[in-house]
């Protein structure tokens, strides 16, 4: 994905509740836990209007729910580990989710499942880089959706 003044990008998009774009923070030379919030916001809000200029997003469901929430950056750390994953979720109109962020950890854990990073009833701990509270999460089926 081409995001104006940063060039090209790799961004996935996950849905758990909402669709989420998720990019690593580092790629922007950004640490969820240690940077500027500003900094994080302008990195996120630019993934979004990237997302929302190129990307045409398609519910199974419901047209209503094809659209991009949010942007999370993550740390990176997506592999199955015992430690938590820290992320920042910036939603609406660059607001910051002070927590992990309920449908998008969903979202984070279907995206690692899909990848192949963490396995079936694996509970993950998912931390806010904002505020440092945590939510766990884990896949617990796989549903296909045949249209």
């Amino acid at each position: 994905m081409i995001i104006n003044g940063l060039g090209d990008i790799t961004v996935d998009i996950s849905y758990g509740g909402a669709f989420y774009a998720f990019v690593d923070a580092q790629t922007f030379g950004l640490d969820v836990n240690k940077s500027r919030t500003r900094d994080l916001v302008d990195a996120a809000t630019a993934v979004t209007k990237a997302v929302k200029a190129q990307v045409k997003l398609n519910h199974p469901v419901s047209d209503d729910l094809a659209f991009l929430y949010g942007t999370i950056l993550t740390d990176g750390k997506d592999e199955y580990s015992s430690e938590p994953t820290s992320n920042v979720c910036v939603f609406a109109e660059a607001q910051v989710d002070r927590s992990p962020t309920g449908s998008g950890v969903t979202a984070r854990v279907a995206l690692q499942f899909h990848k192949g990073l963490i396995a079936l009833n694996q509970t993950r701990m998912f931390q806010s880089g904002a505020t440092g509270s945590k939510f766990t999460g884990r896949a617990v089926e796989m549903v296909v959706l045949l249209f």
